[in-house]
C-alpha cells in the first residue's frame, strides 16, 4: 500500500521539492516510539534521535509538533527512570543534525542563530511570514521576477489581522489536500479506524496528525510535503481499518485491497506504455500524481546542448517580463568547479561575474522564448554614448 501511494508516481519521487526524507524521518521515529515504551533500549533511542534529526534538517517548523507528539507518547509517571536513562542516547543521536544546522546557518548568514530560510526572507521578502506576522518587507533592490515573486506571496499572506475565523476558514479548505496520503479506495477503510479510537495508542495517531494539521495552518501556503513526517500514520490509519473490515467481512477487506492495486496499476501502465496522446486525455483524471511526460519546457535539451559543448560555460538566464516561480537557475555545490555554471542576466552587471570567470564561454539563455533559445552572449552597450 505504501508503494502504491508513495512509490513511482508520487511526486515526492519525481519532483526536487519532494517529502520523502521528511516521511523515512517519521518512520524511524514513530517506528522507534512503541518499541521504547515496551522496553526502552540504546538501539532504538539511536533510531529515534536519528529520525527527529532528519525531520529537523528538513522541516525545523514541523519538528516541534514531532518532539510533542513524541514526549506525549513516552511520558509516563510509572517510566520516569527508564525513560531518562535512554534520553540522552537519543539526543546525541540528533546532536549532528543541530550541529548542521548551526555551521550551514554560521557558513550562509554569518551567524549561528540566523538560518538561511531568514537571511532570504530579510533580502528578498521571500517566504513570507506566518499568519499573525506582517508582511515581509525586501531590503535590497528586486529584479522584476523576484519582485512579482515576493508580491504573489504577499498576496497569498494577505495584509488583514489573524482572526480565529480567519484561521478556521483556511483550516477547513486545507483538509482535501491530505487525500494526498491515501489511494482512493482506501478512504473507505479510514472509517473502519474510527472505533480504534478508544485505545490510547489510535487515538495519539489522530491527535498527532491534527497537531500537524493545526500548526501548519498558521502558514499562508499549504504543500503536501509540509506534513511529511506523518504519512505512515495514514498508512497505519489506513490498514488498521482494513485490519477491523476483514474480521467483519474477509472479502470486503481483501476488495479494497485489490481496488487499490488496481488502482496503481492502472495509472503506472499508463505511464510506462501510454504514448502522449493518451497521457493529455487521461491526466484531467489523475489525482495526485505527478510524471513528467518528455521536455515541455525544454530543460533537457539545454542541457544535452550545455554538455555537448567545449570547455567550461558561464550561462545568464534572462527571464521574460512576466516570468514567475518556474526557477531556470540551478548550480553545483562546487560551483566554481562546476562545468556549467548560471546567473541572472543582470545587464552590464554580467561583466563583473565575466571578469571573475574569464576561462569560461559566456552564453545567454531565454527559457520564456518559443522555443527556448541559447545563444552565444554578447556584451550589452549603452544606447546612448556619452560624446563630452
Amino acid at each position: 500500500l505504501a508503494v502504491c501511494e508513495f512509490g513511482p508516481l508520487n511526486e515526492w519521487m519525481n519532483i526536487y521539492w519532494g517529502g520523502a526524507v521528511t516521511a523515512a524521518a517519521g518512520c524511524l521515529v514513530f517506528g522507534a516510539l512503541p518499541r521504547l515504551r515496551k522496553e526502552p533500549r540504546r538501539r532504538d533511542a539511536v533510531l529515534l534521535g536519528a529520525g527527529l534529526g532528519m525531520h529537523l534538517l528538513t522541516r525545523p517548523y514541523e519538528s516541534i509538533f514531532l518532539c510533542l507528539s513524541a514526549a506525549v507518547f513516552l511520558v509516563r509517571p510509572a517510566a520516569w527512570r527508564r525513560l531518562a536513562r535512554i534520553a540522552p542516547v537519543a539526543a546525541l543521536a540528533m546532536l549532528p543534525a543541530v550541529a548542521l544546522t548551526l555551521l550551514q546557518a554560521k557558513a550562509v548568514t554569518g551567524s549561528w542563530t540566523t538560518i538561511p530560510y531568514a537571511e532570504s526572507r530579510y533580502q528578498y521578502g521571500v517566504p513570507t511570514t506566518f499568519t499573525w506576522q506582517p508582511n515581509p518587507v525586501p531590503h535590497r533592490e528586486l529584479t522584476t521576477q523576484q519582485r512579482l515573486t515576493a508580491e504573489g506571496q504577499a498576496a497569498e499572506h494577505g495584509d488583514e489581522p489573524e482572526t480565529v475565523g480567519r484561521y478556521l476558514e483556511r483550516w477547513g479548505t486545507r483538509i482535501r489536500f491530505y487525500r494526498f496520503f491515501l489511494v482512493a479506495p482506501l478512504y473507505l477503510a479510514l472509517a473502519f479506524f474510527l472505533p480504534a479510537l478508544r485505545e490510547f495508542r489510535f487515538a495519539w495517531v489522530a491527535g498527532t496528525v491534527f497537531l500537524f494539521s493545526l500548526g501548519t495552518n498558521f502558514y499562508p501556503y499549504f504543500f503536501p510535503q509540509y506534513v511529511a513526517g506523518v504519512a505512515c500514520l495514514f498508512t497505519l490509519m489506513a490498514v488498521t481499518g482494513l485490519e477491523r473490515l476483514s474480521k467483519l467481512s474477509p472479502e470486503a477487506g481483501r476488495f479494497i485491497v485489490l481496488l487499490a492495486a488496481a488502482h496503481f496499476l492502472f495509472w503506472y501502465g499508463l505511464h510506462a506504455l501510454g504514448d502522449k496522446n493518451i497521457f493529455l486525455a487521461m491526466r484531467p483524471y489523475e489525482t495526485w500524481d505527478f510524471v513528467n511526460f518528455g521536455d515541455p519546457e525544454g530543460r533537457v535539451g539545454v542541457e544535452h546542448r550545455l554538455a555537448g559543448l567545449p570547455g567550461k560555460k558561464l550561462v545568464f538566464v534572462r527571464y521574460g517580463e512576466l516570468h514567475r516561480y518556474r526557477e531556470w537557475i540551478h548550480n553545483a555545490a562546487d560551483i566554481d568547479g562546476a562545468p556549467v555554471v548560471m546567473a541572472l542576466d543582470l545587464g552590464t552587471e554580467n561583466e563583473r561575474l565575466r571578469a571573475y570567470y574569464p576561462n569560461r564561454t559566456a552564453w545567454l539563455l531565454e527559457p520564456d522564448a518559443m522555443p527556448v533559445r541559447l545563444t552565444p552572449y554578447r556584451e550589452e552597450k549603452p544606447m546612448f554614448e556619452d560624446v563630452r
